[in-house]
């Protein structure tokens, strides 16, 4: 019995000393989140050791084209998911990710072309539906951007942000009673200021008489802060000018983002108001100023599209 307790003793003890063993780059290369830069240096040293080879070296460069990603760095993406794909052409995560990176840098068709390939691989990835369905639309194939994201809420039910990017496409679509519906569920799964705008603006370009007294019911208790003056300004309680006043940050990036939004919902402001020169020259200063990854450029493009 003396001896079969020591055994369990040193059992324990040589289990702790295991658990207590740092994790290795390439673990910690797949375990670390929210901290990119963290991430990509374990990456970076576990690809660079020599130890790691063949699959296990692919998804190494999988995770950190994921990482640069995070960081806006799409360029260094895109090379990191083409290093993990000319190792193992099969790995769903690096087409995704690659996919992702063309489309941010605006170019929807290599997006597209290697969100088809991650759907080869995974065909019931309700998340690269989401985003093949994004670049559908922004390219202006609704029909097949409604069918990705159809696939997508199947695939899952409950997500607010497919609902709510259905619902934009509807938007573009001038289906607006279908939008309304879509945007509307996407707003009481989770409030949210830019959900309650657009929601806004699917109402009252779909002839809602309230429409303006319902987006101020709505967002009474989420706070105040940008964008709450594009709200005052489809309140009638302020104009353009002060909206564009508004959209500051002392970040750069943040400023940048506020400014573009600004444009976009001013001149869907001069479109209710049939100011349609006006509303064109916003859109376009959208066009040309704003990130590709904003859905305020995704919805810019589109109304020009039906604009012109």
């Amino acid at each position: 019995m003396k001896k079969l307790k020591l055994i369990c003793l040193y059992l324990a003890m040589a289990s702790a000393v295991a658990s207590a063993q740092p994790a290795s780059d390439a673990d910690r290369c797949q375990a670390v989140t929210n901290n990119p830069d963290l991430a990509i240096k374990h990456c970076t040293a576990a690809i660079d050791s020599g130890k790691i080879s063949g699959g296990n070296l692919a998804q190494l460069y999988a995770n950190r084209s994921s990482e640069w990603t995070s960081k806006g760095n799409y360029d260094q993406a895109i090379t990191d998911a083409t290093a993990a794909l000319k190792i193992s052409p099969r790995i769903h995560q690096a087409h995704h990710q690659r996919g992702v990176a063309w489309a941010n840098k605006g170019d929807f068709d290599r997006a597209i072309a290697d969100f088809d390939a991650a759907l080869l691989l995974k065909p019931n990835d309700p998340v690269v539906h989401h985003a093949r369905a994004v670049e559908y639309a922004v390219k202006g194939d609704y029909p097949r951007a409604i069918a990705d994201f159809d696939a997508a809420l199947r695939l899952d039910p409950k997500s607010d942000d497919m609902q709510f990017a259905r619902g934009r496409t509807l938007f573009y679509m001038s289906e607006h009673a279908r939008a309304v519906n879509d945007i509307e569920a996407a707003f009481k799964a989770q409030p949210n200021t830019y959900v309650a705008i657009w929601l806004y603006l699917a109402r009252k370009r779909g002839g809602v008489a309230d429409a303006e007294e319902l987006l101020d019911r709505a967002t009474r208790a989420l706070g105040v802060g940008w964008p709450s003056a594009v709200i005052a300004l489809y309140g009638g309680r302020t104009d353009p000018a002060s909206v564009t006043a508004a959209a500051t940050d002392p970040d750069p990036v943040r400023h940048r983002e506020f400014r573009c939004e600004a444009d976009f919902y001013i001149a869907h402001w001069h479109l209710i108001k049939g100011e349609r020169a006006s509303a064109l020259a916003k859109l376009q200063e959208v066009q040309r100023a704003c990130l590709k990854n904003m859905l305020e450029y995704e919805g810019a493009v589109a109304e020009l599209r039906r604009l012109k």
